[in-house]
């Protein structure tokens, strides 16, 4: 079989299947960018290779130039998808000035001094190079899931394999006017490996996202968009593991006065419309890296980050305050509403349940002592 026919039918092949592959994934699952960015890349793949096909049929040097352009493109949205993925800046610049010095060589290599050999080698240099940045990406992360482990070792091999294939070049009993084909099948079956290990490596970042997202879900409360106590809990609970003793944590739990009769007397349309203004006025007053919760039906709780203790009264009592003027906004002229607060400090090696169990104590005191109040009990 000529190399023309295994640069035909393999790597297009095999970019189309994977490509479509992760179509259905991004149609899915369109929150994910990241994954359209790959689709384009392996979309990308399929016509360069196309296009080597043609101008391999056509001996025209343009194409194989446009071809080589292409494989550097999908290379580098490769590149760009993984710095969406882990929250980075793509390195446009970097991956535009190796496209540039690359094609420029290539360039000068087919048309003014035609060497088959320096174009490979430049090629593929090039390819490792993009690569490489997508290991220094991965590389700076402070801490790599095994899926990650396993997407830097996937690419270290394909960073490897790329300028190891003009090798191909001096493979022993091979005539020189084989070169060309013995080199360009070493491309296709090594591409398509590439090509077939970096997908394997995407679809399990893809869905380690899937599930993180579904897991993540679960633990959404949907009316208030605050978490819930599945999530709440399970967040509190390492918090309190990873406590300071000398920068203690607080809770703050709240719960909303006379609700039932909201409900009983405006409908539950009107009492959503309260929970989530509530929720609303929570999110927008705690600070970024909080824990807020809705517990269940009008009980909501706020774990604060560590050594912020003196921030907890004054973060209830502007939810209370602001609270109290949000009726007019949301239809309820003729009612007063308010919310009770209990406030604790977690003690040294406190566990989640003892320090809710005081948390509402507090909450209890406050409703004792005539509601829309703070209290906190040590």
């Amino acid at each position: 079989m000529s190399h023309e026919i295994v640069v035909g039918m393999l790597n297009p092949a095999m970019s189309a299947i994977f490509g479509a592959c992760l179509f259905s994934l991004w149609y899915y699952h369109r929150h994910l960018t990241y994954i359209a960015i790959f689709v384009l890349s392996y979309v990308v793949r399929l016509l360069c290779f196309g296009i080597l096909y043609i101008a391999f049929a056509l001996e025209d040097p343009v194409l194989r130039l446009l071809a080589n352009a292409f494989i550097l493109l999908a290379t580098a949205l490769l590149s760009v998808a993984l710095s969406m993925r882990l929250g980075r800046r793509p390195h446009y610049g970097t991956l535009a000035a190796i496209g540039l010095i690359v094609l420029a060589t290539l360039y000068v290599h087919q048309f003014v001094d035609p060497n088959l050999l320096v174009r490979a080698v430049v090629l593929n240099l090039g390819l490792a190079a993009v690569c490489l940045l997508m290991l220094v990406d991965i590389a700076r992360l402070p801490e790599r899931t095994p899926i990650e482990k396993l997407l830097f070792s996937l690419i270290a091999v394909a960073c490897v394999g790329f300028p190891l294939r003009p090798l191909a070049f001096w493979i022993p009993g091979i005539p020189s006017d084989q070169f060309e084909g013995v080199y360009w099948i070493v491309v296709s079956i090594s591409d398509a490996l590439i090509c077939s290990v970096l997908a394997v490596a995407i679809f399990a970042v893809i869905a380690v996202d899937v599930m993180d997202r579904i897991r993540l879900e679960a633990q959404i409360d949907v009316l208030s968009g605050l978490f819930n106590r599945r999530g709440f809990e399970s967040r509190a609970t390492d918090a309190l593991a990873r406590q300071d003793a000398d920068a203690p944590i607080a809770m703050i739990v709240s719960d909303l006065d006379h609700f039932k009769e909201i409900n009983d007397r405006f409908g539950h349309m009107k009492g959503d419309r309260v929970i989530q203004a509530f929720s609303g006025i929570l999110k927008d007053k705690a600070p970024p890296d909080a824990i807020v919760a809705r517990l269940g039906g009008e009980e909501f709780a706020v774990v604060l980050p560590q050594g912020q203790v003196a921030a907890a009264h004054l973060l209830a009592e502007s939810v209370r305050s602001a609270f109290k003027e949000l009726a007019p906004n949301i239809g309820l002229d003729e009612v007063r509403l308010t919310a009770s607060f209990g406030i604790v400090v977690a003690r040294n090696a406190e566990d989640l349940p003892s320090l809710m169990d005081r948390a509402d104590h507090a909450l209890y005191q406050a409703k004792r002592d005539g509601r829309d109040c703070i209290r906190q009990i040590v």
